[in-house]
């Protein structure tokens, strides 16, 4: 079986690409194989004067554990006109392969969103969507993770005004815990993992003095999980979840984007990952994004991706286990 990792190129213009180079350059033991049109990543090459050996892997598909990746950088070459078309068929074509089973894991190097939706695709939300479309699954989670850290948001990108009505859904907050739980298990190793579930309003409503969704949809859910004998505690303050008492935890989880994503950002210094569960393939990004501000300063650092590698070893190895067990 291949041991392989497809990276796909993100934005071409921002710093994800450079710190793969940075990495490859390093020696370090990361194979993998990197999506994008050979024309478009070569001009860039040029233009930044990096002098790289590229090798065209696309007729190696069942050897790829025989190329060379100290000393040449392997892509998967496809048609593309424009460098965000290249980002967009990057991401696709990384499923399809990664699915098919020649790659272990697909490492998303960070896009811009704005051009994807202006130029490719109107529906376009971000890449957890999209691989969650293509692998045609309904309960994903973004789990992101630093360290012994964990943070899981129930909603992705969606808008502030659509939260409650998408928490509100039936068995909504329920099928994407019980799903959660399952892939602590079998992703992570954690064989009895304890979670703890923020409250939704400030305070979590204070006993129902500033809303009543914590009363109405996150305690029925909570009672029903237990049932299941999911290890779930909650709700409490967002505020005050990662607080020191509660360190006890294998995850916390929140319910929209930046309830989880500034806390996660502060704590891990853009070297965590975001972990999409619930796929059949493994996905993992850097949580950092394009970056435009640093490019060619050569001042960001290569932790986060570095994490990102070995996830998706680790992973693949629990995974390993669980099959042959």
């Amino acid at each position: 079986m291949s041991k392989i990792i497809a990276v796909t190129i993100g934005d071409i213009e921002g710093i994800g690409i450079e710190i793969l180079i940075k990495i490859f350059k390093s020696k370090k033991n990361n194979k993998f194989v990197l999506f994008t049109n050979y024309r478009i990543f070569k001009s860039y090459l040029i233009n930044k004067k990096i002098n790289l050996k590229i090798n065209i892997a696309n007729n190696s598909l069942n050897k790829l554990e025989k190329l060379d990746y100290k000393n040449y950088i392997n892509l998967y070459d496809f048609d593309s006109n424009t460098k965000v078309e290249n980002t967009y068929k990057s991401i696709v074509e990384s499923y399809n392969l990664t699915k098919l089973k020649y790659f272990i894991g697909v490492l998303t190097l960070p896009v811009n969103k704005e051009l994807i939706i202006k130029n490719i695709d109107r529906k376009f939300i971000g890449q957890t969507e999209l691989y969650q479309k293509l692998d045609k699954k309904k309960n994903c989670n973004m789990l992101f993770i630093y360290g012994n850290l964990r943070i899981l948001t129930l909603t992705t990108h969606i808008e502030f005004k659509k939260i409650i009505y998408c928490l509100g859904k039936k068995n909504y907050i329920y099928d994407k815990i019980l799903s959660l739980n399952q892939i602590l298990k079998k992703d992570l190793n954690l064989l009895s993992p304890k979670m703890i579930i923020a409250g939704i309003n400030p305070h979590a409503s204070e006993n129902n003095t500033i809303g009543s969704e914590e009363k109405n949809i996150i305690l029925p859910c909570l009672k029903r999980l237990k049932r299941r004998n999911v290890n779930i505690d909650g709700p409490y303050s967002a505020d005050s979840l990662l607080i020191k008492k509660n360190n006890k935890y294998d995850v916390f989880i929140f319910h929209y984007h930046d309830q989880a994503l500034i806390p996660f950002k502060l704590l891990s210094k853009n070297k965590g990952i975001n972990f999409t569960t619930g796929l059949d393939i493994i996905r993992v990004s850097p949580d950092h994004g394009t970056a435009y501000n640093i490019v060619g300063k050569n001042i960001a650092g290569t932790r986060g991706l570095i994490n990102c590698f070995n996830f998706i070893k680790k992973i693949t190895k629990n995974r390993d286990i669980i099959a042959y067990s």
